[in-house]
């Protein structure tokens, strides 16, 4: 193909076209939840000293672990009726850094209740980041509930 006025100026505007579609799919990539596996730093907690001032940053895995370490109770009904099983809870982590959750999956509504109640009052993150910006974070957690006789 001999390159003339014509073919410059379509090869220049499919360039452009490119380029339009590839910001309209970055900017919908920046409104979507991105997968924790994905996130360049992920969120974390801000731990302040009381006594100093000094700040240090708490992972988010460790500091979820450590809440849910915490806050676990196994619901009394559950321990009667020897229910045991698996809840997995999606969480969601705004950009803002708040944490809510998206959804519950288990075979028991004792224990997915109890999956959510853990994670009432949790505090707000540091949120996650993408090429620097804050983004929306989905974390899969899941909650063991085993009676130990």
């Amino acid at each position: 193909m001999p390159f003339n006025t014509e073919n410059m100026i379509a090869i220049r505007n499919l360039f452009l076209i490119g380029m339009l579609l590839g910001a309209f799919s970055l900017y919908a990539q920046e409104e979507e939840e991105v997968p924790f596996f994905r996130i360049e730093k992920h969120p974390y907690y801000v731990q302040t000293d009381t006594l100093t001032g000094e700040t240090e940053e708490i992972p988010f895995k460790y500091f979820l672990d450590q809440w849910v370490i915490e806050n676990y109770r196994y619901p009394q009904e559950a321990l009667e009726k020897k229910i045991e099983g698996r809840v997995i809870v999606t969480l969601r982590i705004d950009k803002e850094g708040h944490l809510s959750i998206k959804e519950v999956k288990g075979r028991n509504p004792l224990l997915e209740e109890e999956a959510c109640r853990i994670f009432d009052g949790f505090p707000q993150l540091s949120p996650g980041l993408v090429r620097g910006k804050p983004v929306n974070v989905v974390y899969n957690y899941p909650i063991i509930f085993r009676i130990i006789p």
